[in-house]
């Protein structure tokens, strides 16, 4: 099972040696030298992992954090800090991040942490959702699977599934899918019908069903 884990970390040479240290241990890797572009690259891709280095042109590993598990995403994040006031670590902690460790730093110690906390969020057999023994959905890494093998899929359209899959048999309405989907953010009900679309797709178009003006059912095979 190949890991994702996102970078953020403005110094060439530190970016240079974790990415092929990561490479090398068997994960994937991409990297951002500013806030702005890992928040972009949260946008394109799914990750297992943040190494967030605290200081970082435009916006800080912090402010990254705070907007991340602001829009729901809780992966797991380790801050890469040569900062040494509590206050601050404390801080880090209080946005959701899950570890930290301090530079100069041992790329062992590193991996280790890599490794255990990736163990505490993501190896829990009850994460798993086997959907009908073809599908499966891994909930906290947000990949869905067939035989094994995973599949793309973006975000709206994975939350829609879990809502939907949780609900099998039952009927979903939209204001239920509304509520699920956006939470804080503005909401945009036009949308749906192109999630559910995505879906089938994946699916196959019995597997869901349209209640014309209530919602939606996820079927049971």
């Amino acid at each position: 099972m190949l890991y994702k884990i996102l970078v953020l970390e403005d110094n060439e040479l530190l970016v240079e040696t974790l990415e092929e240290f990561l490479v090398d241990s068997g994960y994937y890797v991409k990297i951002a030298t500013k806030g702005s572009e890992a928040l972009k690259l949260t946008y394109e891709d799914k990750f297992d992992l943040y190494l967030l280095d605290v200081k970082v042109p435009d916006i800080t590993g912090f402010e990254f954090l705070k907007d991340v598990r602001e829009s729901g995403d809780q992966t797991p994040a380790i801050f890469l800090t040569s900062l040494n006031e509590q206050e601050s670590l404390a801080k880090g902690f209080s946005l959701g991040g899950d570890d930290y460790i301090k530079k100069p730093f041992d790329l062992d110690e590193l991996l280790f942490r890599i490794r255990a906390v990736l163990s505490r969020s993501y190896l829990k057999g009850e994460d798993i959702i086997d959907v009908d023994g073809v599908f499966s959905i891994h909930k906290n890494r947000k990949r869905v699977y067939k035989n094994g093998e995973e599949l793309s899929i973006n975000l709206k359209d994975f939350e829609l599934l879990c809502l939907l899959v949780e609900n099998m048999g039952k009927v979903v309405t939209k204001e239920m899918i509304i509520e699920h989907l956006w939470k804080n953010e503005e909401p945009n009900a036009g949308s749906i019908r192109v999630y559910i679309t995505n879906l089938k797709k994946i699916f196959g178009k019995d597997r869901i069903s349209n209640l014309r003006g209530i919602g939606y059912r996820f079927e049971e095979k």
